[in-house]
């Protein structure tokens, strides 16, 4: 009991103290004061993604440390290192562990490790044009949004009075996707069109089944659907998730083992033929691909570890 209660505590310090950065952060960025925007956006999410990392164990944001790890479990009566200060992991690792969490993250990756890397001093502002700050916005948002979804928070309990601001910057950016997609499909279909025009059906069929057959798949990372710009086989790729579900005895009912279940979460598709290339889950959704494909054909002896000899 006591240690679910200061997983709850902790997870909502980091939420009240990312919320409090969030508002900053907007607010920095409507004022044009944009090397605050990114300190406070970059604090934001970092404090708001520990939270998402503490829900499920304080242990989480630690670091490599004992006497923190001690904290983390509800033992720091062992400690010697006093609580306020926690070795905690940095803004990056904070990036990783959530994104292997959530794979829809990895779509603002690029963008959130600079403003993680703004707040270390590996980049400066002068190195950043104009126009990539609203992005940057709209990524920190759109992240952000995820992860405090996920977190059962609402809008306006993370960004306070700007929700509304916030919500109607995702919808034009999603909006952005939609225009961006449509273009995409409409440039895949007329390249198919205009590089097979010369061949006859036999030789068309042969070459798109010698093409289909060439693709570099990678087992669980990636897989082959119809492309919705020329309707041949592309592929889609990504990372993974393993959830592991009971198996049960029919007579006793009692659990006997288990087996893994694997999730594809897409981020990309190329098609070889037309030349569609979608670079996020998003732009897959909007292409009518899905981003989360279940994989059937699973084999349980590649989740198992070796024992060491």
């Amino acid at each position: 009991m006591e240690g679910r209660s200061a997983t709850r505590h902790m997870k909502e310090q980091l939420v009240e103290k990312s919320a409090d950065a969030a508002q900053r952060a907007i607010r920095h960025y409507l004022n044009k004061e944009y090397d605050q925007f990114f300190v406070q956006a970059s604090v934001s999410f970092e404090l708001l993604g520990k939270a998402r990392l503490a829900a499920i164990h304080p242990s989480l944001i630690v670091d490599k440390d004992f006497d923190s790890l001690l904290h983390a479990c509800a033992a720091g009566k062992h400690s010697k290192r006093p609580p306020w200060n926690i070795k905690s992991i940095t803004a990056s690792e904070v990036l990783k562990r959530c994104t292997q969490l959530q794979p829809e993250l990895k779509s603002y990756e690029l963008r959130l490790m600079t403003l993680a890397d703004y707040r270390s001093s590996v980049v400066h502002l002068g190195e950043v044009p104009e126009a990539e700050v609203t992005e940057l916005l709209r990524a920190y948002l759109a992240a952000a949004s995820a992860v405090a979804k996920w977190l059962g928070l609402k809008p306006v309990e993370m960004f306070g009075e700007f929700a509304e601001m916030v919500s109607k910057q995702l919808d034009e950016s999603l909006a952005r996707v939609q225009r961006l997609v449509a273009e995409k499909l409409a440039l895949a279909k007329d390249n198919f069109k205009q590089r097979f025009a010369g061949l006859d059906t036999d030789q068309l069929q042969a070459l798109i089944k010698l093409t289909e057959n060439r693709y570099p798949l990678t087992k669980y990372e990636s897989d082959l659907l119809p492309c919705p710009g020329c309707g041949n086989l592309g592929m889609v790729s990504g990372s993974y998730d393993v959830d592991w579900e009971p198996e049960y005895d029919d007579r006793s009912g009692d659990v006997t083992g288990a087996y893994p279940v694997v999730t594809l979460r897409a981020s990309g598709f190329d098609c070889n033929l037309c030349g569609l290339a979608l670079d996020s889950s998003f732009e897959l959704e909007a292409a009518g691909l899905e981003s989360s494909i279940n994989v059937e054909e699973v084999d349980a002896a590649d989740f198992y570890e070796e024992p060491d000899a």
